[in-house]
């Protein structure tokens, strides 16, 4: 005799279970910028000793951060990235809700120092 089952089975394509895209964010669409630079090899989320960068170009030496009111410095990983040579961007939060243009314009600048 087959088991009987209590409830039916869920569908799995229901409309109001199919999960909500949500907007992409600045950080987001930050990224999507940095990795569209051509010539150029962002990585988000990339490890240095200890810590996580949220993005970081290796070849030109720089950290750009988009400071929210949850950021937090660590004093330590910032000296230990100097010392490595690298080069910390920090955008203000509210610089970039203005619009990124500004923001990737600095970053381009620097870029190209680096690269002479």
């Amino acid at each position: 005799m087959p088991m009987q089952r209590k409830r039916p089975l869920e569908r799995r394509h229901e409309p109001e279970r199919q999960k909500q895209r949500r907007e992409p964010g600045l950080q987001d669409l930050l990224w999507l910028r940095l990795k569209a630079l051509e010539g150029w090899h962002f990585r988000k989320g990339a490890s240095f000793q200890t810590f996580t960068l949220p993005f970081v170009e290796h070849d030109a030496l720089l950290v750009v951060e988009l400071e929210t009111d949850r950021s937090h410095r660590s004093p330590v990983r910032d000296r230990l990235l100097h010392e490595a040579g690298y080069t910390i961007l920090r955008f203000p939060m509210a610089d970039a809700e203005a619009g990124l243009d500004p923001v990737m314009a600095t970053i381009r600048a620097v870029l190209e120092d680096r690269r002479d």
